[in-house]
């Protein structure tokens, strides 16, 4: 028996995809700021500190569309 998937949890997996992305972006950034010694923005941690949150949100929310 297959579950149908409504738009909404289809919504909710994208948006999960897209916080990922956005933390392995943070980190990235974050790396590459650190080794090169330059600030843009923010320090390095406080890329790195973002990408934390996005990781946690991300998990948050794949946790609220369980069933």
């Amino acid at each position: 028996m297959r579950r149908t998937i409504t738009p909404i949890i289809r919504a909710m997996r994208n948006l999960c995809w897209l916080l990922i992305g956005l933390a392995a972006l943070a980190f990235a950034v974050g790396t590459i700021i650190a080794f090169t010694h330059s600030v843009f923005l923010l320090e390095p941690v406080g890329y790195w500190r973002g990408a934390v949150g996005f990781l946690l949100f991300a998990i948050a929310l794949r946790m609220m569309s369980r069933e």
